[in-house]
């Protein structure tokens, strides 16, 4: 035996990755269902250069300027998640999308990025009524 070399990693269980997975899916199908677009799950997800649990095929689509991080977990430490989707998203705007058993599902995102979005919005709807 080997004593102080490396760090324990910590192994999920498997049903935890595939309960990971499984809401991956899930948020990739409601963003393309609601918005029309084509996102999918990031193929081996947190394990390649590609950052974000979402990827959006469409660089013309609004859903390209966001970066996904999804959680399924009884437990979420939403500020670790959101350190997380900061460190990933580049110049994207860093999203956490959540849930955990019979629970429904939420978005989380920055107040100055939430106020930009109500902001766009407001302005779009006040050039309508013009």
């Amino acid at each position: 035996m080997i004593f102080g070399i490396g760090k324990i990693k910590k192994v999920m269980p498997l049903n935890a990755n595939k309960k990971g997975k499984r809401f991956e899916l899930e948020c990739s199908k409601m963003i393309n269902a609601k918005m029309g677009t084509k996102v999918k799950r990031t193929p081996n997800s947190g394990g390649l250069s590609l950052k974000g649990d979402i990827l959006c095929i469409d660089d013309n689509s609004i859903i390209s300027e966001f970066s996904f991080e999804c959680k399924n977990q009884e437990k979420l430490n939403i500020w670790k998640a959101l350190e997380q989707s900061r460190n990933d998203a580049g110049y994207k705007i860093p999203v956490v999308l959540f849930t955990k058993n019979h629970e429904l599902d939420y978005a989380c995102i920055e107040m100055d990025d939430f106020l930009n979005l109500l902001k766009e919005l407001e302005d779009l709807r006040n050039e309508h009524k013009k």
